[in-house]
């Protein structure tokens, strides 16, 4: 009778073990998830800052007059380049936004990219023009996509009693690129 008591005993012990070592992973992948929610935040915060920056008034009549226009593209996100390899630990309600907003952040780099090369300036002024108008388009989306992307990363926050940071003037919805810009340069 007493080594079942001792058999059980072990066997209790192994699935409390067991059980506490799946509790602690749970912990241990939340806490990341968690860090990675406000890194995300921040490094998204960034890029519609710098997003707001390049297709400021200044910037995007630079762009639109033949002439080159602002700086290098962004390829600032070591925070996504870094988690790129295995999304999955993201909450499954913010990868979709989460991954279009640095989908579309890739392409507007590489299109800015491309004012750096030469056959940009072989290119005529209403080509330069017209290419100008499809950043300025994809910047705009971008940014689109970039406010769902925090929207989507603060509601996860709010729904786990977290606070969201205050989003920098760069990172709210400005009036910069919105729908009537693109009407308004054409």
């Amino acid at each position: 009778m007493t080594g079942l008591v001792g058999l059980l005993g072990v066997i209790l012990g192994v699935l409390l073990g067991k059980a506490l070592e799946r509790f602690l992973d749970l912990r241990r992948r939340r806490d990341r998830q968690v860090d990675m929610v406000f890194a995300l935040h921040a490094e998204i915060a960034a890029g519609l800052g710098a997003a707001a920056e390049q297709t400021a008034p200044a910037e995007r009549d630079n762009l639109l007059s033949d002439e080159w226009p602002f700086g290098p593209s962004d390829r600032t996100d070591f925070v996504f380049e870094n988690l790129k390899a295995d999304v999955s630990i993201l909450p499954q309600a913010v990868i979709h936004s989460t991954v279009r907003y640095y989908r579309l952040a890739e392409q507007s780099n590489r299109l800015v990219e491309f004012l750096d090369d030469e056959r940009y300036g072989t290119l005529r002024p209403d080509e330069r023009r017209r290419y100008a108008l499809n950043i300025l388009d994809k910047l705009r989306e971008q940014t689109a996509a970039g406010q769902g992307a925090l929207d989507a990363l603060e509601a996860f926050m709010a729904r786990n009693g977290l606070e969201a940071p205050k989003r920098s003037p760069g990172a709210q919805t400005s009036g910069l690129i919105g729908p009537d810009m693109a009407n308004s340069i054409q």
